[in-house]
């Protein structure tokens, strides 16, 4: 009888050993807010696990693996000159084991609290700073700044006309068609159409904390005009911490 207990002692004690071996698998793609189709590469991503996993996105895709269940924040940092550019943050709650969360997340620039400094890091190598290494990378650097300077001369010689009283006529750059809709005169109203002129002039993305700033009306009739033209299909709103980023969108 006591062997009987014994096997089942140990058959359970098995039984729970292998359920707690199984985790699940987090992944996905980093993009930023204003570009949807090219992943963005080196990317610091981190997820607040025991112990906590961080990685380098070097190709634009990150994953972390061993997670049990249980809530967890992913956080998403891009630097440039080790100043913080994009950032952002994704929950998951991981229910139950052997799961596989593909989470793409979408970095967007930061708010003036979110500003910081990468300090020191190398996000690729550490950088040789032998003497003459150092010079072949001046020398290449002049060399290219000299082969563009010319071609740029070349480009301002070759477009540049001499008219029949001897002065110098320059032909106007030709305007080459976007993606980005034109500014509309007669479907909206006139208020809406001054909004939407201010947004093109910023490039067809601006924040609402902008657009508050330069519009002489109130914050509320500020938001309430972004709604009717997004309603209207001419912009879209991203959320963003306290604001709202603004995007120009294409009319079919």
């Amino acid at each position: 009888m006591g062997n009987f207990f014994k096997g089942i002692f140990i058959f359970l004690l098995i039984c729970f050993l292998a359920g707690y071996g199984q985790a699940s698998e987090v992944h996905g793609v980093i993009y930023t807010w204003s570009d949807f189709e090219k992943p963005l590469t080196n990317a610091i991503v981190e997820i607040n696990s025991i112990p906590v996993q961080s990685k380098v996105a070097t190709n634009g895709t990150y994953s972390f693996d061993d997670l049990q269940p249980g809530n967890y924040t992913i956080k998403a940092k891009s630097y440039r000159n080790n100043v913080l550019e994009y950032s952002a943050e994704e929950k998951v709650q991981i229910v139950d084991r052997e799961g596989n969360f593909n989470i793409d997340i979408l970095l967007f620039p930061p708010i003036d609290s979110d500003i910081e400094y990468l300090g020191d890091m190398n996000l690729t190598a550490d950088i040789d700073t032998n003497n003459d290494e150092s010079w072949d990378t001046y020398l290449l650097i002049a060399a290219v700044l000299i082969i563009l300077c010319s071609a740029l001369f070349f480009l301002w010689m070759k477009k540049k006309k001499i008219t029949s009283d001897g002065q110098v006529k320059y032909d106007p750059p030709v305007q080459q068609p976007g993606k980005i809709p034109d500014i509309p005169e007669k479907e909206i109203p006139e208020d809406l159409n001054e909004l939407f002129a201010l947004i093109m002039k910023k490039g067809g993305r601006v924040t609402q904390k902008e657009l508050r700033g330069e519009m002489k009306c109130s914050e509320a009739k500020v938001s309430l005009m972004l709604d009717d033209l997004e309603d209207r299909g001419y912009i879209k709103k991203i959320r963003k911490g306290r604001s709202n980023i603004i995007i120009a969108q294409s009319k079919k």
